[in-house]
């Protein structure tokens, strides 16, 4: 008998399970950790955890190994009581149950996709979203710093009000070192923007890879950021829509979801797995139009100054790059406005602007000079702001349907708020997340060309060489409409999937298809030319010609 003890006590270990979950205040990481028998492999062990709170929210965690311990790691979203249920191809496993509770927090919860062309951190219904103003920049090395120098930047960060730290995962990435300093950044309050730089072109690996990622990281507050820059990325489309689809099933907690790009991400939006946008330019020609076409939020880790960040915001995108005190600055200020409701506004002359119409008014002058807003006949407060300082100004109140005004000086570029700032403070008092009576809805885009004022006119319809080429349109029907326009040339070889690229901006500009783009040579190239008008109409004109080396 004391034999039979002695043996049951020496394998103990070897089943132990060991539980960090009871207490875990919410939006905070714990773990399941079960070890191995001897007979048992890691490597073809098959182990998921369905947890379930009180009200019904589940979620369906994957195991990762470690050596010979497989651990399931989650994060509890409200709390109270939950429960775990497992599935294992490990018979003693499977089936197995187990509870526990989870503590009280205060953190903000992760980072979702709301309103449109917003983001808000999660609350558990009935309670309403909180807005979430993305301001991110990049940690570079992020595994290859020392310690210390990666404490020091996740601090500089926060101390700048940062709420997001861009990080990769590069091929060689020891994913337990990047949970423990994705923890470092959670825990300052910054998200953590992974970059997936090693997503392997081989399916079952592709999958093996977005398995361990996931099954790892999800559980923290992330957002997915796909690869450095997809148009880098020999057929990306299709590996990213792979990989994305592979993101969707093993991450319960439904992280956002874009890529990287030089230019935009807008041509993997048709696949159905990215749920935000990514922009690595500032220029309105492509941000301004492409905000009308996509009902989903946008970032762009392009800025490298004031006047980029301030032409990104009126494009309707939030930063994920950038410096400074002007980063600070913008922060600041956007805080204290309704920015989640913000959209670009175009009944104006002399600079750009968003607007909640009828409450408030933002309006970027880069070249400074007069400048005509329409309001709604309320009276507002009028302010100016340096956008390299965020140093107020404030001028006369207003009254009336037109304001006009001049910057108080021409040495840079400015910023004009016109405001209720009373009614602000009482909309704040409200439990809705949006005042807006009817949501935002995406225009239709005009195709007709009866009614387009514009055509083509270089470059001319048949062979078009891969390279640069003059590229312009002519205007037919000259209006106050046809003043100002923006103008984005894009390129698609349908036939080989690989969706659109960015070609060419403004009129006159520079038609550039990248060889790239089509498998084999020469092919049908499908040219798209979306025209913004000064009124925010977007038209759309398509030419068919012929792509030669």
């Amino acid at each position: 008998m004391l034999y039979l003890l002695w043996i049951a006590l020496a394998a103990a270990p070897l089943f132990a399970e060991t539980n960090t979950c009871a207490n875990t205040p919410v939006w905070t990481t714990c773990d399941l950790t079960f070890d191995l028998a001897a007979n048992e492999n890691a490597a073809t062990a098959d182990v998921r955890a369905e947890f379930r709170s009180l009200r019904h929210r589940t979620y369906l965690m994957y195991a990762f190994a470690e050596g010979s311990r497989l651990t399931i790691r989650f994060a509890p979203t409200e709390e109270g009581e939950w429960d775990y249920r497992l599935t294992s191809n490990i018979a003693r496993l499977n089936e197995q149950t187990g509870k526990f509770t989870a503590a009280t927090s205060d953190a903000p919860g992760f980072v979702k996709t709301a309103n449109v062309h917003h983001f808000a951190t999660d609350r558990l219904d009935p309670e309403p979203d909180q807005p979430h103003l993305w301001m991110g920049s990049a940690i570079d090395n992020f595994l290859k710093l020392p310690r210390a120098d990666f404490d020091r930047a996740v601090e500089q960060l926060a101390s700048q009000k940062f709420n997001h730290a861009r990080v990769t995962l590069e091929p060689d990435a020891d994913l337990r070192e990047a949970a423990d300093r994705i923890r470092a950044l959670n825990s300052r309050g910054l998200t953590a923007d992974l970059v997936l730089a090693a997503i392997p072109e081989d399916a079952p690996a592709r999958r093996k890879y977005i398995q361990a990622i996931a099954s790892r990281l999800a559980p923290f507050n992330v957002t997915w950021m796909g690869v450095p820059a997809m148009e880098k990325l020999p057929h990306a489309r299709a590996l990213l829509k792979d990989a994305g689809q592979l993101l969707k099933q093993f991450d319960p907690y439904n992280h956002p979801r874009t890529s990287m790009a030089d230019v935009t991400s807008g041509p993997l939006s048709s696949d159905q797995w990215t749920t935000f946008r990514s922009y690595g330019t500032s220029d309105p020609n492509v941000g301004a139009i492409e905000q009308q076409l996509y009902a989903t939020p946008a970032v762009n880790t392009g800025i490298r100054s004031s006047r980029d960040l301030w032409n990104a915001t009126m494009n309707g995108q939030y930063p994920a790059s950038g410096s400074g005190p002007y980063m600070t600055a913008w922060f600041d200020f956007m805080s204290a406005n309704r920015h989640w409701e913000l959209e670009p506004y175009f009944d104006l002359d002399g600079g750009r602007a968003l607007a909640l119409d009828g409450i408030e008014y933002i309006v970027y002058i880069e070249k400074p000079g007069p400048v005509e807003v329409t309001v709604e006949d309320h009276g507002y407060n009028v302010v100016w702001i340096n956008p390299a300082t965020g140093e107020r100004t404030r001028a006369k109140d207003y009254k009336g349907t037109h304001f006009t005004g001049t910057p108080p000086d021409n040495k840079h570029d400015w910023v004009l708020q016109i405001s209720r700032e009373s009614e602000k403070q009482r909309m704040l008092k409200s439990y809705k997340f949006t005042s807006r009576d009817e949501p935002i809805r995406l225009q239709t885009v005009e195709v007709n060309p009866e009614k387009t004022p514009f055509e083509v006119a270089t470059p001319e319809e048949g062979a078009l060489p891969a390279g640069p080429v003059p590229a312009s349109i002519k205007v037919t029907r000259n209006s106050r409409a046809t003043r100002t326009l923006l103008v984005e040339w894009t390129a698609e070889v349908t036939a080989d999937g690989e969706g659109y690229r960015v070609a060419g901006v403004g009129n006159p500009g520079t038609l550039n298809v990248p060889r790239s783009l089509a498998h084999t040579l020469p092919a049908s190239v499908l040219l798209h030319v979306y025209v913004l008008n000064a009124l925010g109409k977007v038209y759309e004109l398509d030419r068919v010609n012929r792509l030669v080396p």
